[in-house]
């Protein structure tokens, strides 16, 4: 059965650089797991990099998504600062830096004894400032999407986008998703049935579950992982309500006020 998981992703105790196929640490990194079980499809860490302190990825089994929470990064050399992303393909290498200030980063990728193979061929890495790829708005749901993944990418199926509401609501319609994905509010609140989780709140969603959120005064922006491309179902009393509608193309629709070639 599907269910959702909360968690606060800077009151988790520091531990250990992960044992990552992969991945490496360089300097002075402290680390934190957000969702981090053998059981979790999908994993959540928190590192604070020191300045100059660095994260080196050579050939990764599964594909690793890097935002910066906190401070700036060079990544292979390019500047990059806060909201921006590294999408590491698997099979890829890259080296993310800490700029002066230091940097916090969250990083997401798949559970790597639980990940499908890609049927892509990886090798690559995306580097995407704060505005994404493109960013759309819809006025009829009130809802601004960046995307900086969309799982389009001929080398790899990763995911990561953004999605900010203005306008407070009450719960939205139930729904449920075809993929595992994580959620972290970045700005305002998200009602999750009596509760209001604030930012820097994590929720592990399993694919398959069905559920609602409201957004709470203030507004909210929150960015949302995948492993691939999701599709969704809506929810009535008595059952779906349609057959699985691709989430990309359901987001796309609205005006485009960003767009990096």
């Amino acid at each position: 059965m599907g269910r959702v998981l909360v968690s606060q992703i800077g009151e988790m105790p520091p531990v250990p650089f992960p044992d990552l196929t992969g991945v490496t640490a360089y300097g002075q990194v402290e680390s934190s797991g957000v969702f981090t079980t053998p059981d979790r499809p999908l994993w959540l860490w928190m590192h604070r990099l020191e300045p100059g302190a660095s994260l080196r990825w050579q050939l990764p089994r599964v594909g690793h998504v890097v935002y910066v929470w906190k401070g700036s990064v060079k990544s292979d050399g390019q500047a990059l600062e806060a909201e921006s992303v590294i999408g590491i393909e698997h099979q890829a290498q890259a080296v993310v830096e800490a700029g002066d200030s230091g940097a916090s980063l969250i990083h997401f990728h798949s559970q790597e004894v639980l990940w499908q193979p890609s049927t892509k061929s990886g090798g690559h890495v995306h580097q995407v400032g704060p505005d994404g790829l493109v960013r759309i708005r819809n006025e009829e749901y009130d809802v601004t999407t960046t995307f900086w993944l969309d799982s389009k990418c001929s080398h790899c199926d990763l995911w990561l986008h953004q999605s900010k509401i203005v306008t407070p609501r009450a719960q939205s319609h139930p729904h449920f998703h075809t993929e595992d994905e994580i959620i972290v509010v970045v700005q305002g609140g998200l009602i999750l049935g009596r509760r209001i989780l604030k930012v820097g709140t994590a929720l592990a969603v399993d694919k398959g579950t069905v559920y609602s959120f409201g957004v709470d005064e203030g507004g909210l922006s929150f960015i949302n992982f995948r492993p691939t491309e999701p599709y969704f179902v809506m929810m009535s009393r008595d059952g779906p309500k349609n057959e699985p509608i691709s989430e990309r193309e359901h987001m796309s629709i609205g005006t485009i006020v960003g767009y990096v070639p």
